[in-house]
Parts: C-alpha cells; structure tokens; sequence
C-alpha cells in the first residue's frame, strides 16, 4: 500500500502541481509579451488606415503594401504549417493527437505570423494564437515526458485563453467542453493550476504596462424584469439560426476553395486576401480587424441597422475566407463579434418598436454575445462562465442562460456540427492526406511502474479513435486501487485506427510502459 501511495504522488499530484505550475507561468509570460507587441501593432495599422483615409493618393500605397504582408505570410505559412489557421482549433487538434506539431516553430512563427494578421487588419484575433502557443509551452516542459505529453499541452491551451481573454474559469471549462469534451480529475488539475499560474503572472505584469488584463470591460447593467424576459428568447432564437447558417457557410466556402480554386497557387490566396482586407479597411474601420472595438460600440449604441447587417456580412466573409486559407489568427473574438452585432440589430428592433425599454438595450447585446459563443461552439457552460466573469452578467444570469439556452437547442435541432468540430475536422484531413488508415486489434499488458499504474481508465488521454474493448483485471493488483483504477498485470484488449501505427504504438507504451511484440 506504501508503494502504490507513493506511485499516486509520484505519477498524478507531483507531475500536475509541478509541470503545470511551470507551463502556466511561462505562457503567462509569453502571451504577456504577445499582447503588448499585438496592442502597439493594432494601434499602428489603425493609424495606417487613418492616415490613407485622410491622403486617399496613398490608396496604392496601402493595398501594395498589405499584398507585401500577404506575401511573407504566405511564405511563413508554406514553411511552417503548424501556423495554419485559427489557433484554437489547431490546438485542439494537438491536444487530441490528430496531428503533429513542432512547438520551438510554433510559438515562434505563430508569434510573427499573427502580427503580420493584425498590421493589415485581417479579421482575426489573438486569443486562438494564445492557445495555440500555449499549447506549444506544454509540449515544451514536458517534451522528455511523453505520457504526460497532452495533459500539460491542455493546460498550456487553457492558460493561453485565460491569459488572452482574462477569464480563467472559462479558461478552465475550456479544457472539458472544448478540448476534449469529457470531464477527468487529471485534466482538471492540469488545466486549473496552469490556468491559475497564468493568471497570477498576467495580473502581475500587467498593469506595469499600462494593459487591461480583461479582455472587455462592460459597465453595470440593470436587471431585466421577468416581464421581458421573451427578449432573451428573441435573441437566442436569431444568434441560433445565424450560428447554423455561418457554419453552412464555412462549408461551403471549404469546398470552394479547396476544390474550385485549387488550382490557384496558395501564395496568390493569402496575397489577394490582405489585399482584399486593406482595400475595405480604406472604406471602412468596422468590417477589419478582430472586432474588440466593434463589441464596445455594439455596447454603446453606436450604428444604424443596415450598417450593422454591412458589417456583419462583410467581416463573415472576410473571416470565412481568411480561416478557408489557413491565415494566422483567432476566430473567438470575431465570432463575440458577431454575436454583438446580432444582439444589437435584435435589441434596435424591439426598442425602435417600443416592445422594450431602451436601458435593457445593451444587456440584449450581451445576450447575443454569449449566445453566438454557444451556439457556434457548443459550449454553453463557457458561455455562461464568460458571461459572468467577462460581460459583468452575474445579475442578469436568468435571461442570459435564457438565450445561451434557446441558441443551443437551435443548433441541437438544425444537427449541424460545431464550428470549431467542423475546422478541427478540415485540419485533420489536411494534414493526414495521403495517408492509409490502418486498424489494429491487440493486447496491452499494464507494465510494472508505468504511468498507467494508479489511474482510471477515462483519466488517460487514449490516442484518438481508440477503443479498450474489455479489460482483464490482475487478481493480484493491489488493494489501494479498486474498480476501473488499472494496476500492474491488468490486460487491455483494445482496438483503434491510425495512420501512423509505429507512432501510435510508442504513445501507447508511453503510458502502460513497453509491450511484447504481437
């Protein structure tokens, strides 16, 4: 019993305490770093565009310009696939092993790649490259310890959306709804201390440079009577229906440019994209960038409707497009975007109609930020975390569940996959083109001192599409351990599809330690 107790620190708590400890506090640093670089980047392109915008001779200028920046992005992203595409669904599919990635060239092309994003202007984000670089600091601290490979590279990916977002239980959420879409004991630990690390070092550095830790900053709103509490469904009904059709739309986009258009050189996509991007940036602030400034004017009342539905389309294709092309970036505050916009086209019409006081107008605005991040993602309990911790929700939780609710039910309904599922899905076939799968059936023999020892079968992150079939229990395993918790001796009959069965086989050894060959 002494052993086994001191296998279970040894293999569990020590590990997550100190790995996660580590990777938290060095994505802390890092996307301190990256946020302070991204803040005097966007600030500088805002003053590009304000500049051209008052000299309009300067137009050529601005577009030869932006096509330059395409041109160098496109030569990063050719290099260094990893950089491909929005950072969370990138990292999601690190975490559960569908594709391969060099974390040295990730954080630091990742880092040069988004900045080249943001200076044009590109709808996209910082937080998806947050993840994507956290995740990159997880396999960093671990690199020499494979089996604990995918815990801490979640705990890096939750540590980088706390740190960009400022909301570190969402952060922490992140890693079950979102990752891997299961609850664990093992991925909360491994999630929560690197969230919590991360965000002891943001709130640190932070304001010793002046940034705002939180990703908004939304004044108090007053409670919606229970009278008007319809307008919460109004509104999760719109973000629901609107989620399906721009998750249609991704698809659709997918099929054009991948099939289509694949003639076209990719270099010349990527060019005629920030080319595209700054010659609308030129007309107009609202249709580029990530949409941070976008949701604070939403808040304050700001556009008349049919500009908001310009604005809606115009960045929904832009952000399509990027995204189809594999562009560096994050696609969550875009999405909040546009979940703002919605929000606030359904809080104009209804008080324009007289139907709801106008006070209630920014709460709808809210609502439908937090629906959109439901319904687009499937993941209403993040939502609902985001809601409180970033949206200043707590004291209207009722009609913001209301809507984070009806716009779940909607994309349940429809049957569409979640957004983030459908990208993860096109990265995944990306990147194992070519290659025959191949099905495997064997037995795997817990081995004496593995990582294995000591855990619950739905603790271990399992290579993807793998199934244990049964499992034969050592009568002689020791008494600590009881029910699904595998010990020495036990035998798991397994079956599982791959494409790279050798690689396969070493992660698997990794965690029930070396097998016999069969």
């Amino acid at each position: 019993m002494h052993n086994s107790r001191l296998t279970y620190i040894k293999n569990i708590l020590l590990p997550c305490l100190l790995f996660s400890g580590i990777a938290g506090a060095g994505t802390g640093v890092l996307i301190f770093l990256f946020k302070l670089c991204a803040g005097a980047v966007i600030d500088l392109s805002g003053d590009l565009y304000a500049s051209v915008r008052e000299t309009p001779a300067f137009l050529p200028l601005l577009i030869g310009g932006a096509a330059l920046l395409g041109l160098a992005a496109s030569v990063i992203l050719r290099k260094i696939p990893d950089c491909r595409g929005g950072g969370i669904p990138t990292a999601i599919a690190i975490v559960k092993g569908l594709i391969p990635f060099h974390w040295v060239k990730s954080i630091v092309f990742v880092f040069t790649s988004a900045m080249l994003t943001y200076l044009c202007g590109v709808p996209l984000g910082n937080e998806g490259p947050s993840v994507q670089m956290g995740t990159a600091v997880g396999r960093g601290i671990v690199r020499k310890h494979p089996a604990w490979n995918r815990y801490i590279m979640t705990g890096g990916a939750c540590a980088g959306f706390a740190a960009a977002t400022g909301s570190p239980l969402t952060g922490i959420l992140f890693a079950f709804e979102e990752a891997h879409r299961h609850f664990s004991p093992m991925i909360f630990l491994a999630a929560s201390i690197a969230v919590l690390a991360a965000s002891a070092v943001m709130q640190a550095l932070c304001p010793l440079a002046g940034m705002d830790y939180a990703l908004f900053t939304f004044a108090d709103m007053d409670a919606l009577p229970l009278c008007y509490l319809w307008a919460a469904v109004i509104v999760g009904l719109a973000v629901g229906f609107s989620a399906a059709a721009f998750t249609r739309a991704y698809c659709i986009l997918r099929n054009v440019i991948r099939h289509t258009l694949q003639p076209v050189p990719f270099t010349v996509k990527v060019v005629s994209i920030f080319a595209v991007v700054s010659l609308i940036g030129f007309f107009s602030a609202d249709c580029i960038g990530s949409g941070h400034g976008l949701v604070d004017e939403m808040i304050e009342g700001h556009g008349v409707w049919y500009s908001l539905i310009l604005f809606l389309l115009i960045r929904a294709f832009l952000l399509l497009i990027a995204t189809n092309t594999d562009v560096t970036g994050g696609l969550f505050v875009p999405m909040l975007a546009f979940g703002a916009i919605l929000g606030a086209l359904c809080g104009k019409a209804m008080t324009a109609i007289g139907i709801l006081p106008e006070e209630h107008y920014a709460l709808m605005v809210v609502i439908g930020i937090a629906s959109f991040l439901s319904a687009a993602s499937r993941t209403p309990l993040m939502a609902l975390a985001f809601s409180i911790e970033i949206l200043n929700g707590l004291p209207n939780l009722l009609p913001i569940g209301i809507g984070i609710s009806i716009a779940f039910l909607v994309i349940e309904t429809i049957g569409i996959t979640a957004f983030t599922e459908t990208v993860v899905e096109s990265k995944t076939e990306a990147a194992n083109a070519g290659r025959p799968v191949q099905t495997v059936h064997r037995t795997l023999e817990v081995m004496p001192g593995s990582f294995a020892v000591g855990k619950e079968i739905r603790d271990i992150l399992w290579p993807p599409r793998f199934t244990i079939v049964s499992v034969h229990k050592n009568p002689a395993g020791s008494a600590f351990f009881s029910g699904t918790v595998l010990v020495e001796g036990d035998m798991l009959y397994v079956h599982y599809r791959t494409c790279t069965p050798d690689e396969t086989l070493k992660t698997l050894e990794a965690v029930v330690g070396p097998q016999k060959p069969e």
